[in-house]
């Protein structure tokens, strides 16, 4: 908070930092007028800090500078659709119609489904027929869409399931527990048999995600110390993070690869993706890097602080490409071949923030989105050998079941995924908020081909 402490104080010293209330004769204006703070906006990257400068400025009642703020932030994260909802209801409390309305289409055209209707601050632009217009398109966005259906309900157990593979060689569906370090096989009506358990040998704990390579008869468990283990002991457990690996018949494990221990920093193995040749790639989120087993030996690929957080991952099929998502930057993809890396370009009318898991197709990509307001599963056609969004197709979107879409997995041409992951219903200590809240986890079943562009935020590029 520094940072934005000397912000501010820097704005309130700036000599018509605040621009007053718009009059009649600038409401069509089609930007702000410019003001003292925005030079020192230009040099400015922290989203976090910014945030904090922008919901103070809009307290102190300085509407059109916490405006500028939100534009700076909108620039930063253009895939986080809330900061420029934020901006334009700053204008709009200044009566900047055509700023706001034009900064609400744009919104509307990603696909966002924002219900500001009763929001007091575009009250001021809220008296023509174009506001009509633009209330009516969210409600679209807000309808529900795709075919998919409920494939399992699992027991109402406390197991916070946060991770799931499909296993070719017995045609079962695998889930993983991040509160007792198992692995278990989904039966018929959604019964869990055991498959792996944390102990004493395997030295397992909290599991964040699998791969399964059928061919070569391995299963793969990312696991991470954390509280909500219930055999998590900080004295030995603090900062410890891995991937491990079993025979995927018999459970029985065969050794495992541990992050680096470095006193003070936490590792967290959260995402595995693996390649068609049987290498592995696991993501420490929170440290944002990307590791490889190769030859039994983990050897770190990559690592970019600058990152938000990564999550899904997803080789592409002829294993040139490692697909990532960064939950508030979009996709980005590393050739495996001499590690170069690049940001998949993407239209305008597309907003990939909030992605949680992503699922190679083909040569396309299929996402969840559960941090986009409506959580959604798309696919991506990609263009430009693999480097750009080409054209969208929405799977689903605004269905009930999607509480809490997180990871997904292929069975053929079926997508299974989480819709109602738990962890919301744990605190940071890892402890159970509400026991009369816990829900079975769902497994949803959906396609993967999707519709022609007939769910808003879901264009061909250019269109």
């Amino acid at each position: 908070m520094r940072l934005a402490l000397l912000f501010l104080a820097l704005f309130s010293c700036a000599a018509g930092a605040q621009s007053p209330a718009a009059s009649s004769d600038v409401e069509g204006a089609q930007q702000l007028p410019a003001g003292e703070i925005d030079s020192r906006l230009a040099q400015v990257t922290d989203a976090n800090e910014l945030a904090a400068v922008a919901q103070t400025l809009a307290q102190r009642g300085e509407h059109l500078d916490a405006a500028r703020v939100w534009r700076r932030l909108a620039e930063l994260r253009p895939h986080l659709g809330r900061y420029q909802l934020e901006m334009a209801a700053e204008m709009a409390t200044q009566n900047y119609k055509t700023l706001t309305y034009n900064a609400l289409l744009q919104l509307q055209a990603q696909g966002y489904a924002f219900d500001f209707s009763q929001d007091k601050r575009f009250d001021p632009v809220s008296d023509t027929e174009v506001w009509g217009h633009v209330l009516n398109g969210f409600k679209m966005n807000r309808e529900t869409y795709g075919k998919g259906k409920v494939l399992h309900t699992l027991p109402k157990e406390d197991l916070l399931i946060e991770s799931l593979a499909w296993d070719d060689s017995r045609d079962k569906l695998l889930v993983g527990s991040a509160r007792t370090g198992s692995v278990f096989t989904v039966e018929g009506g959604g019964k869990l048999k055991p498959l792996v358990k944390a102990d004493d040998e395997n030295g397992m704990w909290s599991i964040f995600d699998l791969a399964v390579d059928a061919e070569r008869g391995v299963l793969w468990v990312a696991s991470t110390a954390v509280p909500h283990f219930k055999g998590y002991s900080a004295e030995k457990d603090l900062g410890k993070a891995g991937v491990f690996k079993f025979d995927l018949r018999s459970g029985k494990f065969t050794k495992r690869f541990l992050s680096p221990q470095i006193l003070g920093q936490q590792f967290f193995m959260s995402s595995l993706a693996l390649g068609p040749d049987g290498t592995l790639y696991a993501a420490d989120g929170v440290n944002n890097a990307i590791y490889m087993v190769r030859d039994d030996q983990l050897t770190r690929l990559v690592h970019n602080p600058v990152l938000s957080s990564i999550r899904g991952m997803s080789v592409s099929e002829d294993g040139k490409v490692l697909y990532f998502s960064d939950y508030e930057r979009g996709i980005f993809g590393i050739e495996l071949d001499g590690l170069k890396p690049f940001e998949v370009a993407v239209p305008k009318t597309l907003a990939l923030g909030g992605i949680d898991d992503l699922v190679t197709v083909g040569n396309d990509l299929v996402i969840v989105q559960n941090g986009m307001e409506p959580k959604r599963v798309m696919k991506l056609r990609l263009g430009a050998g693999g480097r750009a969004v080409q054209s969208v197709a929405p799977i689903e979107a605004n269905r009930e079941e999607l509480v809490q879409p997180t990871q997904a997995t292929l069975d053929g041409k079926r997508l299974l995924l989480i819709a109602n992951s738990q962890k919301d219903n744990y605190d940071r200590f890892g402890l159970l908020r509400d026991k009369n809240k816990l829900a079975g986890t769902v497994i949803f079943e959906t396609g993967t081909e999707g519709g022609q562009g007939t769910q808003p935020g879901a264009q061909p590029s250019g269109q």
